[in-house]
């Protein structure tokens, strides 16, 4: 049934479509082609009132047969020149798109993508535009699903702005757009957002587990609010811990024996599931309430944000656009591992000066932190 519905749909917007004005030409010398070969035919009009009767009628059979020819000949005119002009509007729009240039950006880490590829993806939406992608794999860094060395994994993120601008300075600006996908920990798709955050256009798509491939977030706005509560306030800590539960439920109890003493602010979705995230719309609005629950509460002073966000890649990525880096305290944002003692090891701190880079913390032992250069 869904794919009736999607070839009907497709169907009527070709029929309804716009056309050009050269697609205009070619269907009416079409159609004057088509009258004057016409065989026997008869129009009739005729208009009757109380007082008068008006009727008009015209055949085939009375047409001379110079109008009949000169309507081919207009036809054919018109048609060859329609065809013309297609040709040569379709070899301009070739020239303009093969001067834009695509770079899909996809990370691969804890799904293998390798069979369905970014760039594939890319180059399927973007037909006659060159693909020239970026690939940045940890999964060198990860043992038996986890990660054993995410300053490894960090080196490679932190080139990703290289990468891109290599590529930028081959095109003009308005010729190169950028694809963003991965399936990779959370801390690293936050740290992508945030480098890229100045990236006035990036398409984020994400991997859809279900089918295995690459899908667009266009689905409507479910109009989900994150419900705001502050689980632990401590007046002498100048420290927030923000943690947010999109695709499931974050570890409050884990999140307090490893942040003793500091706040906590925990924002919720009524009901976290890992397909609740396939709307562009939602997604940024949330970003947004993410940064206006921030701002609320820097009022009380506070001067770090330690971050966790259970959530899908692309949310990751967006909230990571969406963290001011101007305007709000440094941010590390950590990574949950489910099986091993201390639930959030390591996370990644962003400074908020552009002198300053991100590096990898871990933590010890409950409320100890320890940066490692």
């Amino acid at each position: 049934m869904a794919n009736i519905n999607t070839v009907l749909k497709n169907t009527i917007k070709w029929l309804f479509r716009r056309k050009s004005p050269a697609a205009r030409v070619l269907g009416s010398g079409i159609t004057l082609i088509t009258l004057s070969l016409a065989g026997d035919w008869a129009l009739a009009v005729a208009y009757d009132s109380a007082h008068d009767s008006i009727g008009f009628k015209l055949s085939s059979s009375e047409v001379p047969e110079i109008l009949v020819f000169i309507t081919f000949a207009i036809g054919v005119f018109l048609v060859a020149l329609g065809v013309i002009w297609l040709i040569s509007d379709a070899i301009t729009e070739r020239k303009r798109l093969s001067k834009k240039v695509v770079i899909p950006i996809e990370q691969r880490g804890l799904v293998n993508t390798s069979d369905d590829t970014l760039s594939a993806f890319a180059g399927n939406q973007n037909k006659g535009k060159q693909v020239n992608g970026i690939v940045i794999d940890i999964r060198d860094s990860l043992t038996n699903g986890a990660v054993s060395n995410p300053t490894k994994a960090l080196d490679k993120v932190l080139g990703i702005e290289r990468s891109i601008e290599e590529r930028r300075l081959q095109k003009g600006a308005d010729d190169v757009e950028i694809i963003y996908g991965g399936i990779v920990p959370v801390p690293f798709a936050f740290l992508t957002g945030y480098l890229l955050d100045d990236e006035s256009s990036i398409q984020v798509v994400d991997w859809n587990r279900e089918s295995s491939s690459w899908g667009e977030l266009k689905s409507k706005d479910d109009d989900e609010k994150f419900i705001v509560k502050n689980v632990v306030k401590n007046e002498k800590s100048k420290e927030l811990v923000v943690a947010i539960s999109f695709s499931y439920h974050a570890d409050i109890e884990a999140i307090k024996d490893t942040f003793s003493g500091m706040n906590l602010l925990q924002l919720s979705l009524m009901n976290p599931r890992f397909n609740n995230h396939w709307s562009k719309t939602k997604q940024d609005r949330l970003a947004y309430e993410f940064i206006e629950c921030i701002k609320a509460q820097l009022v009380d002073g506070y001067e770090k944000i330690h971050l966790i966000l259970a959530s899908q890649n692309s949310v990751a990525f967006r909230f990571g656009q969406a963290y001011d880096r101007r305007n709000l305290p440094p941010v590390t944002i950590y990574q949950y591992e489910r099986n091993q003692t201390l639930k959030y090891p390591w996370g990644i701190c962003i400074p908020n000066r552009s002198s300053s880079l991100p590096t990898i913390v871990k933590n010890k032992q409950p409320a100890a932190i320890e940066t490692v250069f």
